[in-house]
C-alpha cells in the first residue's frame, strides 16, 4: 500500500508554482522598500521628501495588496489543477474495479480532497510566499541593525520547534477524524438505501440513536483535533507578537532611534499575515497526510488504466498476427482463478451461450470478453483485434455489452443508445424499434431528448433493460456480450430481444437461464471443460 499522491510540480503547476514563488520575492523587496522610504519620511525636513516617502510608501503598501492578491489567486488555481486530477483517478478507479460504499466515496471526493486542496492552497502556498518574505525581511532588518534581526528571527525559530513537536500530536488527530467521518458517511449512506425497510420495521428511532453514537464519535474527534490547531495558531499569533516586542526592546535598550524602530515595527507588520499563515501550516499538512493514506492507494487503479489507454491512444501500437479472420471472435489461452478456459472460435452470425458450475467464472469470462477487466492470462480477439493492447475509444466500437441491473449514467436518451459511439450522428430510431422502446421514448416529456438520472429513471426497469441493449448494438458492434439481460425484459422485452438478434450480424455471446426464449439456434461454450485447441504462439509484426 502507498500513500504516494501524483506528482504536483508537472506541466502548467510549474509556471503556477514559479509566479507563486515570484509573489514572494516581490513582497520580501517591498519590505526592502520600507527600510528604504520609511527613515525618508521619518527624518524629512523638507516638504518635497514628505511627499516623496509618503507616495513611495503608499505606493509599496498597494503593491503589496496586489501581491496577496494575486498569490491567493495563483494558490487556488494551482490546488484545484491538482484536486482535479486526483478526483478524476478516483472517479476512474471507481469505474474500473468494485470499489467501496457510496459514503466512503463520497467522503474521498470531498472532505479528503478539501484537505489535499487546503494543503496546496493553504499550506504549501505560504511556504512558498512566506519564506522568501521571512528571508527578505530579516535581511531589511540586518541592514537596520543585526540585533533587529535576531528579535525576530528567535521567535520564527521558537514557532518552528514548536510547530515540529506539535505535528506528530496533529497528525494522529486528523487520522482519527477522517476514520470516524468515514464511518458516519458510509453509514448515512447504507442507511438511505434501505430507507424503506427501516421504516417498515419501525427502526427509525434506532437508527437515530445510533447516528448519535457515530456522530458524537465525529465530534469528539473533531474537538480533540481543533485543540491541537488552537494550540498551533496560538504559537503563530505569539510569535509575531513576540517578536513586535522584542523588536521595541531592542530599539530602546539600545537607543535605536525613533526612525530606525518605526521602520522595524512596520517591517514586523508586513510579517504579521506570512506568519499566521505559516502557523497553519501543520494542521493542513497533517489533515493531507491522513488524507492521502486513504486516496494514494484508492487512486492507483484509477492513474493505471488512464495512462495505460493513453499510451495505447499515443503510441502506434503494434500489428499482431491475428489467428482468425475479420469479423470474428476468438477466445484462447483463458485461465479463470487457475482454471483454463476452452478456446473459442466464433464466426460472425453465431450464438454462443456461457455455461459453467460456478457463477464467479462466467462472470470473469464476461468480463474478459467485454473488455472490462485485462488482467487475466489468455488473449480475446475481436474482429482481429487483440483486444488487450485496442485502445478503449476503439474497443468500445468492437464490443456492445447489455447486462441485468446495470444503471443507465445521467444525461438524456440519445446519449444513453449513442454511449459507445459519441461521435455518431446516426438518428436512434431505428435501434429504438428493433428492441422495441419506440412507444416508451415516445411517450417521453421531450422524448429522446429526455434527461434520464438515478439509474435511468423515468424509464421502468424492463425499459431501462431495453434501452441497455439498444446501446449495445447500436452500430452493429463484431460482438454483442448479453448478461443475463433477459431475466430483466419481461415477457414483451423477450420477444424483442429474439426479433433483435436475428437482425445483428456480429457474433452474440450470451448468459441466460433460458436461451430458447429468445435465441432460435445457439451452441454451448462449456466454461468447466478444461480442454484447448493448441494454437500457434502469436506474433507481432512492428
Amino acid at each position: 500500500m502507498t500513500d504516494r499522491l501524483p506528482a504536483l510540480l508537472v506541466g502548467r503547476r510549474r509556471r503556477l508554482f514559479a509566479a507563486l514563488l515570484a509573489t514572494g520575492v516581490g513582497q520580501a523587496a517591498l519590505a526592502g522598500l520600507t527600510v528604504m522610504l520609511m527613515p525618508v519620511l521619518l527624518t524629512a525636513t523638507t516638504p518635497a521628501q514628505r511627499v516623496a516617502g509618503v507616495v513611495g510608501l503608499g505606493a509599496g503598501a498597494l503593491l503589496l495588496g496586489v501581491m496577496r492578491l494575486l498569490e491567493r489567486v495563483l494558490a487556488e488555481r494551482l490546488s484545484q489543477d491538482y484536486v482535479h486530477q486526483i478526483r478524476k483517478g478516483l472517479v476512474a478507479s471507481s469505474l474500473v474495479q468494485r470499489g467501496p460504499s457510496v459514503g466512503i466515496t463520497v467522503a474521498r471526493t470531498t472532505n479528503d480532497l478539501t484537505a489535499v486542496r487546503n494543503w496546496i492552497a493553504l499550506g504549501i502556498t505560504p511556504l512558498a510566499v512566506g519564506v522568501p518574505v521571512l528571508a527578505g525581511s530579516l535581511v531589511a532588518l540586518a541592514t537596520l541593525h543585526p540585533l533587529l534581526a535576531w528579535a525576530v528571527g528567535v521567535p520564527m525559530l521558537l514557532l518552528s520547534v514548536t510547530l515540529l513537536l506539535l505535528s506528530r500530536l496533529g497528525f494522529s488527530r486528523a487520522r482519527t477524524v477522517r476514520r470516524r467521518r468515514g464511518a458516519l458517511a458510509a453509514h448515512l449512506s447504507d442507511m438511505v438505501m434501505a430507507a424503506e425497510s427501516i421504516r417498515s420495521a419501525g427502526g427509525l428511532h434506532r437508527e437515530l440513536k445510533h447516528i448519535d453514537k457515530v456522530g458524537g464519535a465525529v465530534i469528539s474527534a473533531a474537538v480533540a483535533r481543533a485543540q491541537v490547531s488552537g494550540y498551533i495558531r496560538g504559537a503563530a499569533a505569539s510569535a509575531a507578537s513576540l517578536a513586535v516586542v522584542a523588536v521595541a526592546a531592542v530599539g530602546s535598550w539600545y537607543d535605536l532611534g525613533g526612525a530606525t524602530i518605526a521602520t522595524a515595527l512596520t517591517v514586523v507588520g508586513v510579517l504579521a499575515g506570512p506568519v499566521g499563515d505559516l502557523g497553519r501550516v501543520v494542521e493542513y499538512r497533517q489533515s493531507y497526510r491522513a488524507a492521502a493514506r486513504i486516496i494514494g492507494p484508492a487512486l492507483t487503479p484509477g492513474l493505471q488504466t488512464m495512462e495505460h489507454d493513453r499510451r495505447l491512444a499515443q503510441q502506434d501500437a503494434p500489428h499482431v498476427a491475428s489467428p482468425v479472420r475479420p469479423g470474428a471472435v476468438r477466445v484462447i489461452g483463458l485461465v479463470v482463478g487457475n482454471h483454463p478456459v476452452p478456446d473459442l472460435t466464433a464466426q460472425p452470425g453465431e450464438r454462443v451461450v456461457l455455461r459453467s458450475a460456478d457463477p464467479r467464472r462466467v462472470q470473469a469470462v464476461v468480463r474478459a470478453l467485454a473488455g472490462i477487466d485485462t488482467a487475466f492470462e489468455g488473449s480475446v480477439w475481436v474482429a482481429g483485434h487483440f483486444l488487450h493492447d485496442t485502445p478503449a475509444a476503439r474497443r468500445r466500437e468492437l464490443v456492445g455489452v447489455a447486462a441485468r441491473g446495470q444503471a443507465i449514467e445521467r444525461g438524456t436518451v440519445a446519449r444513453a443508445v449513442r454511449y459507445r459511439n459519441p461521435e455518431s450522428d446516426d438518428s436512434i430510431s431505428s435501434v429504438l424499434d428493433m428492441v422495441g422502446l419506440r412507444e416508451a421514448v415516445d411517450r417521453l416529456p421531450e422524448g429522446e431528448r429526455t434527461k434520464l438520472r438515478r439509474g435511468g429513471e423515468p424509464l421502468s426497469l424492463p425499459e431501462r433493460a431495453q434501452l441497455l441493449l439498444a446501446r449495445a448494438v447500436y452500430a452493429a458492434p463484431p460482438l454483442v456480450v448479453l448478461d443475463h439481460i433477459d431475466a430483466q425484459l419481461g415477457v414483451s422485452g423477450r420477444a424483442a430481444l429474439r426479433r433483435c438478434l436475428t437482425e445483428q450480424p456480429g457474433v452474440v455471446v450470451a448468459t441466460t437461464d433460458d436461451p430458447d426464449a429468445f435465441l432460435d439456434d445457439h451452441r454451448v461454450w462449456d466454461l468447466d471443460r478444461a480442454t484447448r485447441t493448441a494454437v500457434p504462439p502469436l506474433r507481432l509484426v512492428r
